[in-house]
């Protein structure tokens, strides 16, 4: 978060980090000339560097600034992911509730008391507050696990455990009820979590008290509460079903291959990624969002011409462009949708862009994928990323291509 003059302002992140509620998804605004300067992949990075058999709420804490930016995004499918990944850490933490690392609070840092110099740090007289409230929400998410804001000196327990886990499964739902199509999804990652928490329940080496039993049995009543609209494939509330009536076989599951070539912008010459996750002149599969797949509906009405595949892949790539024009890019920037024009002129950049099918098969197996495919007039090219899609972000580079030639016999 940076103002007009380029520095970090820990008193407004301090603000954005309070407004958050601590479920749901209406958001307080950011302040006045905030960026949310991170990507997806450093985020979940920073989340997995951290075990949920030690460091649990720090993990939450890197997955719900993801979960953050997917919703200002309007990923929702990602957005669910993410939580999906701090449903199974906690559940996994009810088995390490004595080895969790909760930060400590350091006296002389906050005592005024005893360290009468804390009043003459930075500008201000509340400077040393500001940076120890940020310090604060940097480590741990404030009231999460109790009901203060900042509990850290005692531990963990059971019931602060199944407390944080009733929050993320409702929010699981409230994302999964925001993108239709993906209900089938929504119910393997439910029904997982349901074998899990019924497992810790009649886990005979674990004695609870009769109050944790009690959580935990709330916790599966939720999860069952879940399950039921999902098993009619009815996720009542859905704002897209409106919206995409023109579309509705392409809800939940559009990807598509993206890669940039020809001449690089002066500004991305620093780098060899742009920004970190796409690599020029090497491919990646993204998932296309509901907001594009709204303006590529609206888009085809205006266009009769044009497909509708034609029209996702331009929608997708507007905000590239304009991105690239706000940085200064002097060069034509041409988008393609022709996977059969591969010519490159230097004196211009490309962004290549092409809807591309998922590799199905016929099992539980099917509901994600690994493998895409994209035909052409020579036959089928077949890219292959690291984690099967929906993933917990929304774009993966392509690790394996082959090319699968047609033979006319």
């Amino acid at each position: 978060l940076k103002g007009a003059s380029e520095k970090i302002d820990l008193g407004k992140i301090a603000e954005a980090q309070l407004s958050r509620p601590s479920s749901g998804f209406h958001f307080a605004k950011l302040p006045p000339d905030a960026i949310f300067d991170a990507d997806e992949e450093s985020l979940l990075e920073a989340a997995n560097f951290f075990s949920p058999q030690t460091s649990c709420p720090q993990k939450l804490r890197w997955l719900f600034a993801l979960r953050d930016l997917h919703v200002a995004k309007r990923q929702w499918s990602e957005a669910a992911e993410t939580l999906v990944l701090g449903a199974h850490s906690l559940i996994t933490s009810l088995e390490h509730l004595t080895n969790i690392w909760r930060p400590n609070q350091f006296d002389l840092w906050n005592d005024e008391r005893h360290s009468p110099w804390l009043k003459t740090l930075g500008h201000s007289v509340e400077c040393n507050d500001v940076v120890m409230g940020f310090a604060r929400s940097f480590l741990e998410p404030g009231g999460l696990f109790a009901k203060e804001q900042y509990a850290y000196t005692r531990q963990l327990s059971v019931r602060d455990v199944c407390s944080a886990l009733n929050v993320v499964i409702d929010q699981i739902y409230l994302a999964y009820a925001e993108e239709e199509g993906m209900e089938d999804i929504a119910f393997a990652h439910f029904e997982e979590l349901l074998g899990k928490i019924s497992a810790a329940i009649n886990n005979v080496n674990r004695r609870y008290h009769s109050e944790d039993i009690n959580a935990l049995r709330r916790v599966r009543a939720l999860i069952c509460s879940k399950l039921t609209p999902l098993t009619e494939h009815d996720i009542i509330g859905s704002p897209t079903r409106k919206r995409m009536d023109s579309a509705p076989d392409y809800r939940g599951g559009i990807y598509v291959r993206l890669s940039f070539c020809g001449n690089k912008p002066d500004f991305l010459k620093e780098s060899t990624t742009i920004p970190t996750y796409f690599e020029w002149d090497s491919a990646s599969i993204c998932r296309v969002s509901v907001p594009t797949m709204t303006a590529a509906a609206v888009m085809k009405k205006k266009s009769k011409q044009e497909t509708l595949e034609e029209c996702i892949c331009v929608a997708f790539a507007e905000p590239l462009v304009r991105a690239m024009k706000e940085k200064g890019t002097k060069t034509p920037i041409v988008v393609r949708t022709n996977t059969a024009d591969e010519t490159v002129d230097e004196s211009k950049t490309y962004i290549n862009v092409a809807v591309v099918q998922r590799m199905k098969v016929m099992s539980s197996a099917s509901l994600k994928s690994r493998k895409f495919y994209l035909r052409n007039e020579g036959g089928i090219t077949e890219f292959t990323v690291g984690h099967k899609f929906p993933y917990r972000t929304s774009r993966q580079r392509s690790l394996v291509k082959s090319q699968v030639k047609i033979v006319p016999r």
